[in-house]
């Protein structure tokens, strides 16, 4: 059966093992995607960085694959395929070196680069404050707030622009059904309805691990500057930072206690040169407002994160006081909420 470029495209895409760089080595050896699809396993073997693994698993599976079954696929879960043939097909992510090839997409595109908000998945309390905090801004500003529907400081982002009515984008480890983490679909349902909900893997896709570190360069492709909010030195979201550096782009850390291992990522980034922002103007190159001085309170501070021992140190308190008036704030927000 012959397809149309854009319809190999597509049914190439489905095959495990076959991404980005393959498809360009296949395409400059063979002329054409039609030929390599119609291609013997000897001849496909034989091309560089295929191998006889992976061109017997293509030959595997072509007989198997339809790209017309695959857009009906998409069709029925409310999304659409967009292929880098595409008028559709984002712009800003031909910047990458090797693009994604396809595209699955539920919703709205925005028409420009967004802002990346990325973290830890276990944020400190004062962490989600600050995703949260940078997040609103970002929607003031009429721009689309992109992420990775992680947990922590992803759902953090997320949540705050549908909280405002702002457009997010969410980038995908997994394909468009088996959203991960599970708990996080019916948020993923309701950006598709606010923004839109972006996956390059297939209907044939299984989410293994090796799939969060690539849509991280999809994550920084949709973007016009990286905001790393809490991070370990491990985190992946100074992956997506890494992709955002090869791009050209803007990169921010907000910097933290030096002792807590969740900004220690962070603080790397700062003495590899990404800016430091405190104020969430700092991402439109404004700078931060004078601030009216203020004298902390016990609430404020446990709301930020602080422990009873670093309250009682900032406001010279012994520890013990600290901890009633903790117990009787919420005995107080317990009474104003209804509870017994």
């Amino acid at each position: 059966m012959d397809w149309t470029p854009r319809q190999y495209l597509i049914a190439f895409n489905m095959v495990p093992g076959i991404g980005g760089r393959r498809l360009m080595a296949l395409a400059e050896h063979f002329g054409s995607l039609a030929a390599a699809w119609h291609a013997s396993c000897s001849a496909l073997a034989a091309v560089r960085g295929i191998g006889p693994q992976t061109a017997a698993q293509f030959c595997a599976a072509r007989t198997s694959l339809s790209p017309l079954a695959e857009e009906e696929w998409a069709a029925g879960l409310g999304a659409r395929i967009v292929a880098i043939y595409d008028d559709e097909y984002p712009v800003c992510l031909r910047r990458l070196a090797v693009p994604p090839p396809v595209l699955y997409v539920r919703g709205t595109l925005p028409a420009e680069p967004g802002v990346a908000v990325v973290g830890t998945r276990r944020p400190s309390r004062s962490g989600l404050a600050q995703a949260q905090h940078f997040t609103a801004e970002i929607v003031r500003r009429g721009q689309a707030v992109v992420s990775g529907l992680a947990r922590g400081i992803d759902f953090a982002a997320h949540h705050k622009a549908l909280e405002m009515g702002g457009s997010t984008v969410a980038v995908l480890g997994s394909n468009l059904r088996t959203v991960y983490p599970a708990e996080h679909r019916g948020l993923a349902e309701r950006i598709a309805e606010q923004g839109a909900v972006v996956s390059e893997f297939s209907s044939r896709c299984p989410t293994v691990p090796g799939n969060f570190p690539r849509r991280n360069r999809i994550i920084a492709g949709l973007s016009r500057g990286v905001l790393v909010v809490q991070a370990g030195v491990n985190s992946g979201a100074l992956r997506t930072a890494d992709w955002a550096l090869e791009l050209g782009l803007d990169v921010w850390a907000i910097p933290g206690e030096i002792s807590d291992p969740l900004r220690e990522g962070c603080h790397r980034l700062i003495k590899q040169g990404a800016q430091l922002v405190t104020d969430p103007v700092e991402l439109f190159g404004e700078e931060s407002a004078p601030r009216t001085p203020f004298s902390p309170d016990i609430e404020h501070l446990h709301a930020a994160g602080r422990s009873a021992s670093e309250i009682a140190a900032i406001l010279k308190m012994p520890v013990q006081e600290v901890l009633i008036r903790l117990s009787r704030l919420q005995v107080e927000h317990s009474e104003r909420l209804g509870c017994t």
